[in-house]
């Protein structure tokens, strides 16, 4: 295994863990009717869909088919319990997907257990290339709210404070915090 799969690795490994400390709403998959081939644009594109249908974060990842078409595998979250707009229903989330891009499909993620799931199948897969594509979309406020384990107390007491960063992410291009 060379260097650059092993820190792959350890950078995957470190997500999924990050990733399993939050509460999720739903799992989702987006193929797009028109393909592309630019994982910058196309995790945009999906983030902005999203965001109509008032998701607050996201963790989007790109993974490309063989023919070289990307399509769009992630978990999203609304807000914490209590604020408002609350996340819509998965059929109201794959609709608007659904008219924009193509297929898609939206799921609850029921169980913790589900996320875990989640993170190894598409977090952790060796993909066999030199880099991964992703997104980590929301606010300050969303990403404080959604940790496991808080109550809306403590929720709310920790919105003013920053969000949580995985450790590669200080230094990799590929992190995107918007808000």
């Amino acid at each position: 295994m060379t260097e650059a799969s092993k820190r792959g690795r350890v950078v995957r490994e470190q997500y999924a863990e990050w990733l399993q400390g939050y509460n999720w709403d739903y799992f989702l998959t987006s193929t797009f009717r028109k393909p592309r081939r630019e994982p910058y644009y196309a995790l945009r594109a999906v983030w902005g869909e999203l965001e109509r249908s008032f998701v607050a974060r996201a963790f989007l990842a790109v993974e490309p088919h063989q023919s070289g078409d990307l399509h769009i595998h992630g978990i999203v979250a609304g807000m914490p319990p209590g604020w408002r707009p609350e996340i819509p229903l998965p059929w109201d989330i794959w609709s608007g997907l659904f008219k924009r891009f193509g297929r898609a499909k939206v799921e609850a993620c029921n169980t913790h257990e589900a996320v875990t799931a989640y993170c190894a199948k598409y977090v952790l897969k060796q993909q066999g290339r030199v880099a991964d594509y992703y997104g980590i979309y929301g606010t300050k406020l969303a990403w404080q709210g959604g940790r496991t384990g808080a109550s809306q107390s403590e929720q709310g007491n920790r919105a003013s404070q920053a969000v949580p960063v995985p450790p590669e992410a200080e230094s990799g291009s590929s992190f995107e915090n918007k808000g």
